[in-house]
């Protein structure tokens, strides 16, 4: 039974049907009447403003994974970021937890060391869900405090930004992690899995960590700062109420184990949810999540496919 869900069309298929089955459950829920209306009223300037952000949030991450690739080789171009960048997107859409990214991020680069390849992506992950609790729990803190006051107790906000305050020190300061991974036994250490942290060792540091630790609340400044034009496009939310509610958001996309593709259905569902409590039209917070996930996802992958193409004919 295992190997039957396991196997890559059924897989898919299952994927598929849950995008489909949570997308049509939602419309159905919130009343495809009123999603229709707010699209049909759509203010075209925050649309707009919105597109721009999805636009700069790929300059973005151009940016940021041009820095990390940098560190393995000075010699990558533009050109080997923006095929790697796009590839890694596609391959990750199709797969469970993004796992096809790294491969997709290594045939891109067949000239590198493959192991520095992957490194250098568990580095970028690692910063990625780093900012991801840091925000999003900071989001869904303030959230609880708000919407749950019945079940939330001040010590837990205190508990929570402990957490999060240590883990914004531990990746600000990865070389005191790296006496840690010193102290390994040799025979780990001479393993040749181990040349994928040996990359983190000898090529990443505690001025690496605040370029990339900047450059991921960066990229998720513009996030968010999309997510609020374009509910703003779709119908009445606040700026607070909007951060607030997209920071959760994104929180519990990253908790959710990957039952859909590039987490479609689930981010919605997850929008509406936040949204409605904080007193938003539910059509709004699905319109803007939708949209958001066709800029964000669904473009940058089809770009990804087309450069795929391009790679198999070379």
């Amino acid at each position: 039974m295992r190997k039957f869900f396991s196997h890559p069309i059924v897989a898919t298929s299952v994927k598929l049907l849950v995008s489909t089955v949570l997308l049509g459950g939602l419309v159905y829920y919130i009343d495809g009447a009123a999603v229709m209306l707010s699209l049909r009223n759509a203010n075209a300037f925050f649309l707009s403003i919105g597109f721009m952000l999805a636009a700069l949030q790929l300059v973005v991450h151009f940016y940021r994974w041009r820095y990390l690739l940098r560190l393995i080789s000075k010699e990558i171009t533009n050109e080997e970021v923006i095929t790697s960048l796009f590839v890694g997107f596609m391959a990750g859409f199709f797969t469970p937890a993004q796992l096809g990214e790294v491969a997709g991020r290594i045939a891109s680069h067949p000239t590198v060391n493959k192991s520095h390849v992957i490194g250098i992506t568990i580095i970028d992950k690692l910063y990625w869900a780093a900012l991801t609790f840091i925000i999003g729990g900071t989001g869904l803190l303030v959230f609880a405090s708000i919407h749950f006051t019945e079940f939330w107790h001040p010590y837990y906000s205190i508990i929570v930004i402990c957490v999060l305050v240590l883990i914004g020190v531990v990746y600000l300061l990865p070389e005191k992690v790296k006496i840690l991974l010193k102290r390994l036994p040799e025979k780990i250490r001479l393993h040749r899995f181990y040349e994928i942290i040996l990359v983190i060792e000898n090529k990443f540091h505690n001025n690496n960590a605040r370029v990339l630790f900047a450059l991921t609340a960066l990229l998720y400044a513009v996030i968010l700062s999309e997510f609020y034009f374009l509910a703003a496009a779709f119908g009445t939310v606040s700026l607070a109420d909007a951060l607030m509610c997209a920071a959760s958001v994104f929180f519990v996309k990253a908790v959710i184990l990957p039952i859909s593709f590039g987490d479609l259905g689930v981010r919605e569902s997850a929008a509406v949810f936040f949204f409605e409590k904080a007193g938003a039209s539910a059509a709004v917070a699905f319109n803007a999540s939708i949209t958001m996930s066709f800029a964000n996802v669904i473009v940058p992958t089809a770009i990804g496919a087309l450069l795929v193409m391009r790679l198999k004919r070379k």
